[in-house]
């Protein structure tokens, strides 16, 4: 429902009041599952600015000024997102918002293979014919019906597009997926696994997944008016969370699975699926053979104006026992030297496209200064940036200082930026909050931590003063 603005009166009240500044505190970590790793907050200096007695504005966030169009509208980035699960996007009036200020949301869990799959045991009663020659048993059948469509239903009931999130991953992904018997995974008398599938059927496995997954989606959007040009899906997160916290600067040493802090010794089973910190797909591999497979998978089932994503956390970490930053741009330099080889008959290179910002961070842990110099050398590889999972873990009730920080060098780099022009037109081309509002973020650790632009009593969502701050850095830039 389109809204009228009939607050003009009333902005400059609002603009002033959004202008008066407390102090912040700051995270990082990933979405909704338990490979997330969480920060804490520095709690000192926050907890004695932060104040009691802060009012909100009462406006309702459907009267506020849109961040859509602040943000899209206006030129600075093709979509802004608001993540939110099925529930939130299936109520009308809370879809009405989610419209009103954003043209993109995020699933936190739908689209991942846990999700996907949606069954803990199966019959492996098909076949498929890889493309690197091999023949494998797979599952006849994948439970799209159980969570996956019911999120494309309610995004295309509520006119907004999705990124999707996520193709390939260590984690939340069935742990019979890599075994070579769809069985659960068995160890051996020194605690290794003995029935891990071998890398060629693993290759096989991995392409019949993402083309059964990416076909879907097409089928489902030529059925629902979707098509070239219009998808419901327009990003993909084909690989998530590849490079090791503790990534060492070097080409043996930087990803999930290679380091101390990630080996298999960090990887458990839970529900029948991987968590934890290590990586079965590491220990199939042993290097970054199966994240050029999936741009290349992707590439030749995907449509060629679907955007293409590596996605990671702490992404702007860089420092002696933690080259994350290295690490991330050795992995995307390999996709980008990926060689083409035969996929569904046809030569396919590798496609990646744009390199997805987590950015979960926190006020005391990390600078915005810190996080430009990430951005800026993802940006120098030639490839676009999306951030995709925005939020501040911050002990402050209403923290306009760092929302401003952040935001004020984000439209640096976006379509309107002064620093386009040095990365050859590459830019910032979206950026999702992750979440709708404090009392339901994954960091808001039970009321102590405030992420969001927005909060909610009952039904009603009322934009804070950090809200009007981001606004007001769109309007003075």
């Amino acid at each position: 429902m389109k809204l009228s603005k009939f607050f003009i009166f009333g902005l400059s009240f609002i603009f002033l009041f959004a202008s008066c500044k407390q102090t912040t505190s700051n995270s990082s970590s990933d979405s909704s599952s338990s490979s997330q790793e969480t920060s804490t907050s520095s709690e000192s200096e926050a907890d004695e600015e932060d104040s009691t007695t802060t009012t909100y504005d009462e406006d309702d966030w459907r009267s506020a000024p849109s961040l859509k169009e602040t943000f899209v509208d206006k030129g600075f980035f093709d979509r802004f997102g608001l993540a939110c699960e099925v529930d939130e996007l299936g109520d009308e009036d809370t879809a009405e918002g989610i419209l009103y200020h954003a043209n993109s949301t995020t699933p936190g869990n739908e689209l991942k293979p846990q999700f996907v799959f949606w069954y803990q045991n199966h019959t492996a009663n098909a076949s498929f014919a890889a493309s690197n020659g091999k023949t494998i048993a797979v599952p006849s059948f994948i439970n799209f019906s159980a969570k996956m469509d019911p999120y494309l239903e309610a995004a295309k009931t509520a006119g907004i597009q999705i990124r999707g999130h996520v193709l390939t991953w260590h984690s939340q992904t069935p742990e019979w997926f890599f075994t070579s018997d769809y069985s659960e995974v068995t160890y051996d008398e020194n605690g290794s696994p003995n029935n891990l599938a071998d890398k060629e059927t693993m290759t096989a496995r991995h392409e019949w997944y993402i083309k059964s997954v990416l076909e879907h989606v097409a089928e489902w959007e030529e059925a629902n008016g979707y098509g070239t040009g219009n998808h419901l899906i327009y990003s993909w997160d084909v690989v998530n969370e590849a490079v090791a916290d503790d990534a060492a600067d070097s080409d043996t040493g930087y990803l999930r699975g290679s380091t101390s802090g990630s080996s298999s010794a960090a990887l458990d089973s839970g529900n029948g699926c991987t968590t934890g910190g290590g990586s079965r797909w590491f220990q199939i591999y042993g290097d970054e053979e199966f994240i050029v497979n999936a741009f290349r998978f992707a590439n030749a089932y995907a449509p060629s104006d679907v955007t293409l994503c590596y996605n990671d956390y702490n992404e702007y970490l860089n420092y002696s026992g933690g080259w994350k930053t290295k690490g991330i741009i050795r992995l995307l330099t390999a996709v980008l030297n990926g060689e083409s080889q035969t996929v569904n008959g046809k030569s396919v290179a590798p496609r990646i496209d744009a390199m997805a910002m987590q950015s979960h961070v926190e006020p005391s842990w990390m600078t915005v200064s810190s996080y430009e110099n990430a951005l800026k050398s993802f940006l120098s590889l030639g490839l676009d940036v999306q951030v995709t999972e925005f939020d501040i873990a911050t002990t402050v009730k209403d923290d306009t200082d760092n929302w401003e920080d952040y935001f004020t060098m984000f439209l640096k780099y976006s379509k309107k930026g002064s620093e386009i022009s040095k990365y050859d037109n590459h830019h910032i081309t979206g950026f999702t909050i992750w979440g709708l509002n404090d009392e339901a973020s994954w960091i808001s650790k039970n009321g102590t931590q405030f992420p969001l632009l927005f909060t909610k009593s009952g039904t009603k969502y009322t934009p804070k003063n950090c809200f009007y701050s981001v606004i007001n850095v769109a309007k003075g830039f």
